[in-house]
């Protein structure tokens, strides 16, 4: 069996990776809610600056210590050892520590800031002095910071009148030389501004990451071929990229429009060659195309994947299994009259090779129908479905069979039965883990096993997927209509879940023939398919 309850035996490292992986897809999916809190909260912290902001005045004085002041002759000494300098940076030091700390240094100085004009506690001094030793030097350099140039000069002054005595008995075998007097008050550099700005730069980051973080929490939606391997174990098929559109263009997602380009249509091959290795390592020419949830472009995917084989001149029927919502119509642009497809084989009003269609542009067979059937899942268990799979399996070398998203009704489960194995559509950021989850473990209780995944709707990267939305609209419920809410018109012939998509559409290519013409070549066709 392909797909697995539950992995085990993940590797740790390896989920970090996905994980970090798709926090990266979700940062640069929301990049502009980044940008905008960013600079939301940046401009925040400029203007709380500016509000805050008071203006300042520095001034200082720059001392050169030397640790001694006579020599052994008792005149003034004239040479420096190594140590000597040693001694002197060690001596600037511990001169910080005193400006810094000592009471006695500070009433000095406060009583000195008084005599000039200046009333300031202990304390306020202490804030408004700041010591800085230069590194690896015997320079001292004291700065004072106050609201007033006049303050700022006046402590400096006061600073500098008293550390002389005030040396001579602390250190009194030390030289304090005034390198630099005190120097004019200037404004000082307002740095709170840039201080302010990057932590509101920081802020806006780190909530807009929490942000992102908390939707993926909430969303818990498939946004890598991890997500699938990490959580199911089951086998990717195919990744098929998302088509670029510009704005109110609508292109058609066939690999027989070359303007889908050459990499969806090279996906497809790829996808056509492994199900021919599968037919002939196990034989398996039915496969039936679901999905977990609506707009996964399940209807998308089965298409291709039948035109991909017609083209290579196999013979291939593609059922329209989707009996609520038939969509393989109008996706390949075919207008049909009264057409129900598996509905009216089962309910006896037309045979098999009546209700089969072959359309020549396509080299395709198809089962369709082109509106909603009543009672679908009953005409889907009917024994008379199964016979009609085996007549097909028969008479075509493959059969592809489009069915109902297997999370949202019982229909694709039903249909399982009848066929060989199941490929299964996720189409990034659409749907959510719980969901796939329910479908894959409803898928696993049919006959059928479960080939893979086609991952669909990727926007490649270099190095990894980005999440983004799928186009899925093509694949029969991107209109709007959804399962679960049933309704019957009497008087009518036909009764519908949601809404019908019916309706008529211009076509490029209608029923090549009338019905009995059809069927002619369809029986030929078969019959010439039969004998090889």
């Amino acid at each position: 069996m392909a797909y697995e309850e539950k992995r085990t035996g993940s590797n740790e490292e390896e989920f970090d990776f996905t994980f970090i992986m798709k926090f990266v897809h979700s940062l640069l999916k929301k990049w502009w809610l980044i940008v905008l809190l960013a600079i939301a909260f940046t401009l925040g912290g400029f203007g709380v600056a500016k509000l805050t902001y008071n203006e300042r005045y520095t001034s200082g004085i720059i001392l050169s210590i030397n640790n001694k002041n006579k020599d052994i002759a008792g005149t003034a000494s004239t040479y420096s050892t190594s140590s000597d300098i040693q001694a002197s940076a060690s001596l600037a030091a511990n001169m910080k520590l005193l400006v810094q700390h000592s009471n006695d240094f500070m009433t000095r100085v406060k009583n000195a800031a008084a005599a000039l004009g200046t009333q300031a506690t202990i304390t306020e001094l202490r804030n408004m002095i700041s010591v800085e030793q230069y590194t690896d030097s015997t320079l001292l350099s004291i700065t004072v910071t106050a609201a007033t140039p006049e303050d700022a000069e006046n402590i400096s002054r006061a600073i500098e009148s008293v550390y002389p005595a005030y040396v001579e008995i602390t250190f009194p075998t030390a030289t304090f030389v005034t390198a630099d007097p005190t120097t004019d008050a200037k404004l000082a550099r307002d740095s709170s501004t840039m201080v302010y700005s990057f932590v509101g730069l920081l802020i806006g980051l780190a909530l807009s990451f929490g942000i992102v973080l908390m939707s993926m929490r909430m969303e818990n939606k498939v946004g890598s071929t991890m997500d699938i391997k990490n959580n199911f174990n089951i086998n990717i098929l195919a990744t098929v990229g998302k088509i670029k559109k510009k704005k109110n263009e609508r292109v058609r997602l066939l690999i027989s429009d070359k303007n889908v380009g050459l990499p969806f249509i090279e996906t497809f091959k790829l996808i056509r060659t492994k199900l021919e290795n599968v037919k002939i390592k196990k034989g398996y020419s039915v496969f039936a195309v679901t999905s977990s949830t609506e707009s996964e472009g399940k209807t998308t995917i089965s298409t291709n994947i039948a035109l991909s084989l017609a083209k290579i001149g196999k013979s291939v029927l593609l059922i329209d299994a989707d009996l609520r919502k038939p969509a393989v119509a109008k996706l390949l642009g075919l207008a049909l009259e009264n057409e129900r497809g598996l509905y009216d084989i089962v309910e006896g009003r037309k045979s098999f090779e009546e209700a089969v269609k072959y359309v020549e542009k396509y080299n395709l067979y198809l089962l369709i129908s082109q509106e909603a059937v009543p009672d679908p899942s009953e005409t889907l268990a009917s024994s008379r479905m199964n016979e009609i799979i085996k007549e097909a399996k028969k008479s075509f070398d493959y059969v592809i069979v489009d069915c109902p998203p297997a999370g949202v009704v019982a229909d694709a489960a039903i249909v399982a039965n009848y066929t060989d194995t199941i490929i299964f559509v996720t189409c990034e950021g659409k749907a959510a883990i719980p969901q796939v989850e329910f479908a894959l473990s409803d898928l696993m209780t049919t006959k059928a096993d479960i080939l893979g995944c086609i991952y669909n709707s990727a926007d490649i990267k270099p190095l990894f997927v980005k999440a983004s939305k799928g186009y899925g609209g093509y694949g029969g419920y991107g209109y709007g209509y959804g399962y679960g809410y049933y309704s019957s018109y009497y008087g009518r012939s036909s009764y519908y879940y949601g809404s019908s998509s019916s309706g008529k559409h211009s076509s490029s290519h209608h029923s090549s023939s009338s019905g009995s013409r059809s069927s002619q070549a369809s029986r030929s066709s078969r019959s010439s398919s039969s004998r090889k």
